[in-house]
């Protein structure tokens, strides 16, 4: 089944960089955009639609509700749905994003969860994958982010000795309460996980493992 794409346009790397990397984690295809300059650059190259746009209104040089409108002018992407985000709350600004075609609203800052609700709502779900797709996803996205900035990343692999009261989606849901939000969890079995750590080395993974 082809992946549900989605182009995320937005100039903050912390911001573009979590987005992209939780969308990726549940199986979407993410495509960045630092700018809207450059985001109707890849929508011209591309040979299908995106399934989803996500931008953000305030952006260096042309604005997000002027990249919303462009895209709304491409026939292609008359019925592609956009969703802004921003730190302005104002019912007029709100008003301007729906008038320039957006069908969600998004006010920064936002969690992860509640931006992967949203797209879920817009686009459905991604297609599902077996937990080892999964980590094999992640991993490679991870090992090619690490090459390209010569970055740090930890696999930690934990096993449960004896099974417990407690099943594999509430230790998961427990961890990840415990971890940054760019950090994934992996039920691969129900006594065994995978976490994968971004940005750490590993005394940062020891850490975690403590």
């Amino acid at each position: 089944m082809k992946k549900k794409s989605i182009l995320v346009v937005e100039d903050s790397t912390l911001t573009r960089f979590s987005v992209k990397k939780h969308l990726e984690g549940r199986g979407y295809e993410v495509v960045e955009a630092t700018s809207g300059e450059e985001a109707l650059a890849k929508i011209a190259q591309r040979l299908s639609p995106f399934d989803l746009v996500i931008i953000d209104i305030h952006l260096p040089g042309m604005d997000g509700l002027t990249v919303a409108k462009k895209i709304r002018e491409n026939p292609q992407y008359r019925y592609v749905p956009l969703m802004c985000l921003t730190a302005d709350a104002k019912a007029s600004t709100v008003r301007e994003a729906i008038h320039a075609g957006a069908v969600d609203y998004l006010r920064k800052p936002f969690s992860l969860e509640e931006l992967l609700h949203r797209v879920e709502r817009i686009v459905g779900r991604a297609a599902a994958e077996e937990p080892a797709e999964v980590l094999e996803r992640i991993l490679r996205l991870e090992a090619n982010r690490a090459k390209r900035g010569n970055l740090k990343f930890s696999l930690v692999l934990a096993r449960r000795k004896a099974p417990g009261r407690a099943n594999a989606a509430d230790i998961k849901r427990y961890i990840e309460g415990k971890l940054r939000e760019i950090d994934e969890v992996i039920p691969l079995e129900e006594n065994l996980l995978a976490l994968v750590l971004p940005l750490t080395d590993r005394s940062g993974a020891e850490v975690v493992v403590k």
